[in-house]
């Protein structure tokens, strides 16, 4: 009788050893293939696109995200990067075209770590919504594969405001700004 009494509990044990194995498994596989995904995945690399208004008394104040700015303005962009990149520069306007800001022709500058100032330019004068999209690369990329890859998110996005990357491997800084129409 001892026997048939101790047969049901070795049966109990062996029933657990298959979910053991497996909660095993899954914690092998959560520290193995996830746990470096999200612990890298809270170190993102942040840059920050920012502009600055020329006034007429020839000062410049700071243009906050969304806001209003003649059409034609006099804009300066300054860039904050986290480590060393190559920097291209594009606007995209509210009637889908890319337009190139930086490098106005050769190879991209390469900016520091830190706060740059890289560009000074004359808002085309298109009224409506234009999203300044500045690509860091670690390797420079051409300004026409960024431009292409810009009219590509421009037509897929339907209008600036929706562009949500160019999808080009490298970090983005994003700065919208409105164009009013030209007097």
């Amino acid at each position: 009788m001892s026997e048939e009494a101790e047969v049901p509990g070795n049966l109990r044990r062996r029933r657990w050893l298959p979910l053991l194995g497996l909660g095993g498994a899954a914690l092998l596989y959560v520290t193995v293939w996830q746990l470096p995904a999200l612990v890298g995945g809270l170190h993102r690399e942040t840059s920050e696109l920012r502009a600055q208004l020329h006034t007429a008394a020839g000062g410049w104040v700071e243009a906050s995200p969304g806001a209003s700015l003649p059409g034609q303005a006099r804009v300066r962009f300054r860039v904050w990067l986290e480590r060393p990149a190559s920097l291209v520069l594009i606007g995209i306007n509210s009637n889908g075209r890319a337009t190139l800001y930086l490098p106005q022709s050769g190879v991209p500058p390469r900016l520091e770590a830190g706060l740059s100032m890289p560009a000074e330019v004359t808002l085309d004068g298109v009224e409506g919504p234009e999203l300044f999209v500045a690509v860091l690369c670690h390797t420079p990329l051409s300004a026409s594969v960024v431009l292409k890859a810009a009219e590509r998110a421009a037509a897929a996005a339907e209008t600036p405001s929706h562009v949500q990357t160019l999808d080009l491997g490298c970090p983005e800084a994003h700065l919208l700004l409105r164009k009013e129409p030209l007097p």
